[in-house]
């Protein structure tokens, strides 16, 4: 393994860190679909936004626990969203304290505007770790790191491990951090979408916490982007975009950590893109929780069984990307837990009352919920 050694090597040893340089970036794409995503969702009515809401949360959780490693149940983490913005929906789950203690953590970087301090943070960092314990491992849980041992970002087996990043000294920490706050609460005439880029980078470089500071940098940025009011905080989800190209996230970061002066061009490029991406699914989102409203508006009085609704409210699930496949016979049977005449009654009735469309013939065939019927 490549060792730590005395000569310069990482971004925070120059003496000007954490004074960064970059060129901006063309932003007013992004801006204009902020405009879009906060007009959009003046328009939706309750039910609708408590849907597109809930929907957002739940990937945001799941995404940035995934980018650690750590893989959460969807129905537990739906539960505790539901239960704690109270946003009343139909819910068949029951919430974990993990779910809870990270749902928390969410809600109150995109909904408390007040101040980030040390205290918060800590908060944060103690709600992501319940139990004191990262996997096996004990860690100090809601306060910053004292180990003297070097913080080491690897990867790769034991004896051949590639160093990714080594962290400021743990006796750093504290001036870092103050440091840090001050910036982030002072306001001054940097651009918002920029201050949450850097903000994000910045966290991570001094890397404050034994772990979980991946988790908190992406709660940092959401809590910078919602302070300013572009579009609800809840509506839009950066962790599932960078989850979807983790691998770019981390040779980004690889590229900035080392001693490249001050200069972080790569890193604003690069997370301007995701921002903006983030932005597009939600607005994608709108469409098909407004398709879905439609829907139930059209079919208010049309008679369905348990089982017809079980199997259209999956396949709703599915939107914006639409249910893979289309519904199959078999694929109804599986879901609604019936047999084969049965399966193939309800969806000739359903094509009959214009829930359903039918494509193709024999085993070929296929349905698909009909969205666009006037």
């Amino acid at each position: 393994m490549k060792m730590y050694h005395d000569e310069k090597q990482w971004i925070w040893e120059e003496e000007s860190f954490p004074d960064f340089v970059y060129q901006e970036v063309a932003l007013e794409s992004l801006y204009y679909k902020f405009g879009q995503l906060k007009m959009l969702a003046s328009f939706l009515d309750r039910q609708s936004f408590g849907e597109l809401t809930l929907d957002v949360l739940v990937d945001e959780a799941l995404s940035t626990s995934a980018i650690e490693g750590e893989m959460l149940q969807r129905s537990s983490v739906r539960s505790s969203i539901n239960k704690l913005l109270k946003l009343g929906l139909e819910e068949d789950y029951d919430d974990t304290p993990q779910s809870d203690a990270l749902t928390e953590v969410l809600i109150d970087a995109k909904n408390n505007k007040e101040a980030l301090t040390k205290e918060r943070l800590c908060a944060w960092h103690a709600a992501l770790f319940p139990t004191g314990r990262s996997g096996m491992k004990e860690i100090r849980i809601g306060a910053y790191r004292t180990d003297e041992e070097t913080m080491r970002i690897v990867s790769g087996p034991w004896e051949k491990e590639k160093v990714h990043y080594v962290a400021p000294p743990a006796k750093d920490v504290e001036w870092l951090m103050e440091e840090f706050l001050v910036w982030v609460n002072t306001e001054d005439d940097t651009d918002t979408v920029y201050k949450a880029i850097v903000a994000h980078l910045y966290f991570v470089l001094i890397h404050p916490f034994d772990d979980g500071n991946g988790r908190i940098a992406r709660a940092i940025t959401d809590f910078i982007l919602a302070r300013a009011e572009l579009a609800s905080g809840n509506f839009y989800t950066i962790s599932s975009v960078i989850y979807r190209v983790r691998k770019e996230y981390y040779a980004v970061l690889d590229e900035v950590c080392r001693h490249t002066g001050q200069n972080i061009d790569v890193w604003v490029q690069w997370f301007a893109k995701v921002i903006e991406a983030s932005v597009d699914d939600t607005l994608k989102r709108v469409e098909a929780v407004t398709l879905k409203a439609k829907f139930w508006d059209r079919h208010r009085e049309t008679a369905l069984n348990a089982r017809q609704k079980k199997v259209i409210l999956k396949m709703l699930s599915a939107l914006p990307e639409g249910f893979e496949g289309g519904m199959r016979v078999k694929k109804y049977m599986s879901i609604s837990k019936t047999t084969r005449v049965t399966a193939s009654r309800d969806l000739a009735d359903l094509v009959e009352k214009g829930v359903m469309k039918h494509f193709g013939k024999g085993r070929g065939g296929y349905y698909v919920l009909d969205m666009y019927r006037v």
